[in-house]
């Protein structure tokens, strides 16, 4: 907090005015990352699911070098357990209602997978260590959705 407040030019006390602990202030900051990504709701229909790495991927890129500090932080853990988790549980939703013929765990493992590579960490894994472009990036993302999809009918 010390080196937040002399980073800010504002005293320790000023910031633990508007936030009561440490943990208030980093979820604070968590949730302002999340709004400044503008990241997508958790899809309501398979096309949406199907739009979504773009939407989520092209968000990202104005953003690439905070993400990459980020995976780095305390914040990254907030983060998953905010909008990753509510993406997670409403593809986890939508796959139980879209596909209730295929067993549970292979719906689990499907959601699972598509969670993955709707995050930043894959985002940033074909950007920076694969060298992807960012249509590369999102059709990388598109493709695996697909045949994960593929696997449940």
């Amino acid at each position: 907090m010390r080196a937040v407040a002399k980073k800010a030019g504002m005293s320790e006390r000023t910031i633990f005015r508007y936030f009561a602990t440490r943990e208030e202030f980093l979820d604070a900051v968590a949730a302002e990352f999340t709004r400044l990504l503008n990241m997508p709701a958790a899809p309501a229909t398979i096309d949406a699911l199907l739009s979504m790495p773009r939407a989520l991927y092209t968000g990202f890129e104005p953003h690439a070098r905070l993400i990459s500090v980020v995976f780095h932080t305390e914040l990254f853990p907030r983060m998953k357990a905010g909008a990753a988790q509510q993406r997670w549980v409403g593809i986890k939703r939508l796959l139980d209602r879209e596909f209730p013929k295929a067993p549970p765990r292979a719906r689990k493992i499907a959601a699972a997978n598509i969670r993955y590579f709707m995050s930043g960490a894959s985002w940033h894994y074909y950007r920076f260590v694969f060298r992807f472009d960012l249509e590369e990036t999102i059709a990388c993302a598109e493709t695996a959705i697909r045949q994960a999809l593929k696997g449940l009918r």
